[in-house]
């Protein structure tokens, strides 16, 4: 494994959890426009990140272990 493999895959993993920030954003906006109360909204934007990351993990170990 070289030094290119092992940042592309240090850069794919911080690009999910930078994508995975920006959809707990978007369902925290999305429930308080939807009348949640804010503890509410937290949570379902906490909701949101966790599913998001998780996601983004498993497509993301199938390809590394596809592509390794």
């Amino acid at each position: 494994m070289n030094v290119t493999h092992i940042l592309m895959v240090l850069l794919s993993i911080g690009l999910a959890v930078v994508f995975s920030f920006f959809v707990a954003g978007v369902a925290f906006a999305v429930a308080r426009w939807g009348g949640s109360p804010v503890p509410e909204s937290v949570s379902t934007s906490g909701k949101a990140f966790a599913m998001a990351l998780m996601v983004i993990s498993a497509v993301l170990a199938v390809v590394l272990g596809v592509f390794k």
